[in-house]
């Protein structure tokens, strides 16, 4: 798989592109589906799920280390 990354864009094979923007959207909502089912199994706490979702890279900021 060709990956090449330019802050603007994700170039998989030749014709596939997603933006980071779009990148980063879909690892916050990856996360939130996970917090969410390890709530449902009661996993985490209701203050644990509400903290989790709450935080800065689930609303938008900085995703774990990229």
């Amino acid at each position: 798989m060709k990956k090449e990354t330019f802050d603007q864009a994700i170039i998989f094979h030749e014709n596939s592109t997603i933006s980071i923007e779009m990148k980063q959207s879909i690892h916050r909502l990856l996360k939130r589906g996970v917090y969410k089912e390890l709530h449902r199994r009661k996993m985490l706490s209701d203050e644990q799920l509400d903290m989790l979702l709450s935080s800065r890279d689930m609303i938008g900021g900085g995703v774990d280390g990229e």
